[in-house]
């Protein structure tokens, strides 16, 4: 089969147009009108993941995190990740990337991790702007302690360590606003939905001042906890693949892209 009719069927669940202005989503590397046998889905598309894809035989990577935030120029290949790119061409693989058109999407990334971490009565918090729709809130089945709730979170994402920024631990959380990757600007917007703590990945200091300041406790796993759509997305193309006869293979990276280590 041709990329173009996996990817056209992808993007009737996650339309390009949910991206918010600005997003290299996409079409990363290769042509649309390829074969493709088989798909390695990947949070980040880094040389390993290559590599990975390269031994498995896969000639397409759908990947979360676009390959291509910035134009290459030049395309020197002594740069690791020109090199990457590079290497993709050799070996044919296409690189397709949906980033906030996933996040954004109904049943998507969010869902996702409202999903893994119990929430009921789930809805999106920001209303407006370029971003709506984009972050969720629901309910724990019952109020936990905020500590109890961040050592709840280390396990359900396999974590070997978190941030909170509160300034009680003892403190009952039940709301729960999430949004994964980047979000520590939408703290606000999480509060006036109501939340009791927020989930979101990469709190800036100063933002984290801000948190205090509003009384809002908030929970910083990390970005990488979106690494829970290798599984989601590529048993979803993997059923689609079932439906429609499709004859490709589908399989989730193995490899653990988180560029921190706790100590």
């Amino acid at each position: 089969m041709r990329a173009e009719t996996l990817i056209t069927r992808f993007e009737q669940f996650a339309p390009q147009a949910l991206a918010v202005p600005g997003d290299p989503i996409g079409l990363q590397i290769g042509r649309l009108d390829q074969p493709v046998h088989k798909v390695l889905v990947t949070l980040d598309v880094r040389p390993e993941v290559v590599q990975e894809a390269i031994a498995n035989g896969a000639d397409m990577i759908f990947a979360h995190h676009p390959a291509m935030f910035r134009p290459v120029q030049p395309l020197d290949l002594a740069v690791p990740q020109n090199e990457m790119y590079a290497e993709c061409v050799r070996h044919g693989i296409l690189v397709y990337a949906a980033h906030t058109n996933l996040d954004r999407a109904a049943g998507g990334m969010n869902d996702w991790l409202a999903q893994a971490m119990q929430l009921t009565a789930v809805r999106p918090f920001i209303d407006d702007g370029p971003e709506a729709g984009m972050g969720r809130i629901g309910e724990l089945p019952q109020a936990l302690r905020l500590a109890d709730f961040a050592a709840q979170l280390k396990t359900t994402f396999a974590l070997a360590g978190l941030r909170v920024i509160a300034t009680d631990l003892n403190r009952q959380v039940r709301h729960i606003a999430v949004l994964g990757g980047d979000g520590g600007k939408f703290f606000r917007q999480a509060q006036l939905a109501g939340a009791d703590v927020y989930v979101t990945g990469d709190v800036y200091y100063h933002t984290g001042h801000d948190m205090l300041a509003y009384d809002l406790p908030v929970i910083d796993p990390g970005h990488h906890i979106e690494a829970i759509m290798k599984k989601q997305v590529a048993s979803m193309l993997q059923d689609w693949a079932a439906t429609a006869d499709w004859p490709i293979t589908v399989l989730p990276s193995a490899l653990n892209t988180d560029p921190f280590t706790f100590l």
